[in-house]
């Protein structure tokens, strides 16, 4: 009976901290990003009195060589651009170990774009994102990003 008990509460904890996701989506890397890359996403929203999170994820592995990453992420909709975001998150610790889930040698990273946020229903939204890496005294950007596997996006529902 306590077993049971316990399975229970187990499940419905489980199932309580799950996030209502509406949109999960990943474009894979061949081998590094380019500069001139562009990684796009398209999503339409069904419900338009909802606020969203919404969240860039980033897969790495030990080929990444920054402590950081610049991203410029453009939201744009049928009626033109809505916003645009200069980005940088931390992607290591200052010792060089890389932060977030791992996967054996793959890192997975969810990182923050909009907090509570409102997207109009049935409409037709890009999210466009970018490096915008460089190295300290150069003015023009990294060619090519080595060690970025995977670019995604995702939409949750504020609970």
């Amino acid at each position: 009976m306590i077993y049971r008990l316990c399975l229970i509460i187990i499940v419905i904890l489980f199932s309580s901290c799950k996030n209502e996701s509406l949109f999960n989506q990943y474009n894979s890397m061949p081998m590094a990003w380019h500069k001139d890359s562009v990684v796009k996403f398209n999503f339409q929203i069904k419900d338009s009195f909802a606020r969203y999170n919404t969240y860039i994820k980033v897969r790495l592995n030990d080929d990444y060589m920054f402590n950081n990453i610049y991203l410029i992420a453009a939201l744009e909709n049928s009626k033109g651009l809505l916003l645009i975001d200069t980005l940088e998150y931390p992607m290591a610790l200052d010792e060089g170990e890389l932060i977030g889930r791992k996967f054996i040698n793959i890192v997975e990273n969810k990182l923050l774009h909009k907090e509570n946020f409102t997207l109009v229903k049935d409409v037709e939204y890009m999210l466009s994102i970018k490096h915008a890496m460089r190295l300290i005294n150069k003015t023009e950007g990294i060619e090519s990003l080595e060690g970025i596997l995977d670019i995604g996006y995702s939409i949750e529902k504020v609970k």
